[in-house]
């Protein structure tokens, strides 16, 4: 009960569509009997979300455990799952693909107009997240590449929030995790000097989409930890994160990662 209100609650927060299926050859995860004590555990990089969902899932598994924030000296690091960001627009809005340097100029300029990017000269409303002390900004790091917000970006405190205003918004743009939809809004395909490519599950695999990135985890070498990732390279563990709106790990790198970490 207590995670599927976890669950409900992110999903009341993302407006989400979980649309994406995650590899029947993904085991299921099988609590271990008697298993307690506690592991350091950190995201290098994972966004807020699977940190919130992963860990407080797998204490529900085993609720003789604790994880702390923090990774471990000389521990161990795995693939855990991919981030693609989707990049948002009004439905109304006429372009179908963005470049990236263009997304760069839209976020940074003090009076960007849709011109900027291709389109007609209307003015554009940019939007974001806001992030948590300390989370990262996977988008910012990717088109904005270190460069400062311009002052005019309008901060949301929640995604749902940002895909309300973007539907109510002809000239606006934002931007959340590809799993994440709403009605009067869609994706953009995007280019980095190449082709368009949109933010599936398949152009995120083939590195052919932009603003896409495996996330990794990294934790202590005990059993509390390796339980952990057990559950995280799961049925279990990636159905979460496909609920959070990230794609889950192709099973050809969680089967190297199970290796690894000698699962089977």
């Amino acid at each position: 009960m207590k995670r599927h209100l976890l669950l409900t609650t992110l999903l009341s927060f993302s407006a989400l569509t979980p649309a994406h299926a995650v590899d029947e050859r993904y085991p299921d995860y099988e609590p271990r009997p008697g298993l307690a004590g506690e592991a350091s555990v950190a995201g290098a990089p994972a966004p807020a979300s699977l940190l919130l969902l992963w860990p407080e899932s797998f204490r529900m598994a085993q609720p003789e455990t604790v994880l702390h924030p923090g990774g471990a000296e000389g521990g161990v690091r795995i693939r855990a799952a991919v981030e693609a960001i989707a990049v948002l627009v009004n439905a109304e809005n006429p372009l179908a693909c963005i470049p990236l340097d263009a997304l760069h100029t839209l976020y940074t300029d003090e009076n960007p107009s849709w011109s900027m990017a291709g389109g007609p000269s209307t003015p554009v409303l940019a939007m974001a997240r806001e992030t948590e002390p300390g989370e990262s900004d996977f988008f910012a790091e990717a088109a904005l590449t270190g460069a400062p917000f311009a002052p005019g970006v309008v901060r949301v405190a929640r995604y749902s929030d940002l895909l309300d205003r973007l539907a109510e918004t002809p000239g606006g743009i934002g931007y959340a995790p590809a799993g994440y939809r709403g009605d009067g809004v869609k994706a953009l395909q995007v280019s980095d000097g190449g082709g368009c490519a949109a933010p599936s599950a398949s152009s995120a695999y083939r590195a052919d989409y932009p603003l896409a990135r495996f996330v990794h985890l990294e934790g202590m070498k005990n059993e509390v930890s390796l339980a952990f990732f057990d559950y995280v390279l799961s049925q279990d563990g990636q159905r979460d994160g496909v609920i959070a709106g990230f794609y889950s790990l192709p099973w050809v790198f969680a089967e190297e990662e199970r290796e690894k970490l000698r699962l089977d």
